[in-house]
């Protein structure tokens, strides 16, 4: 996925920022190709969303998102917690093997 177009809600991104140290805007520097990425199905949302577990600058962390309007969408983000990156790294390890 390269030359992405990203779009955000604003406060969401300014409020994942305050509580979590994360930007939205850094999902320029995500490794989708090392990402595991999943729908999102835990409920009935009203449009396909996804799960994304990738590194941004060496940080592994979860980003929810979808498709809208020819964008990634991102809806949320926060770091990985430890069960999720001792997930990550055992399929990373699987696949390059």
């Amino acid at each position: 996925m390269s030359d992405i177009d990203y779009t955000w809600d604003e406060i969401k991104r300014q409020k994942t920022l305050s509580e979590r140290g994360l930007d939205f805007a850094d999902m320029v520097f995500f490794d989708w190709d090392t990402a595991l990425t999943l729908e999102d199905i835990r409920q009935d949302y009203p449009e396909t969303r996804y799960s994304s577990k990738g590194l941004i600058k060496s940080v592994l962390v979860n980003c929810v998102w979808c498709y809208r309007n020819g964008t990634v969408r991102i809806i949320s983000m926060r770091k990985a917690n430890k069960r999720e990156r001792m997930y990550y790294e055992k399929q990373i390890q699987t696949s390059y093997r």
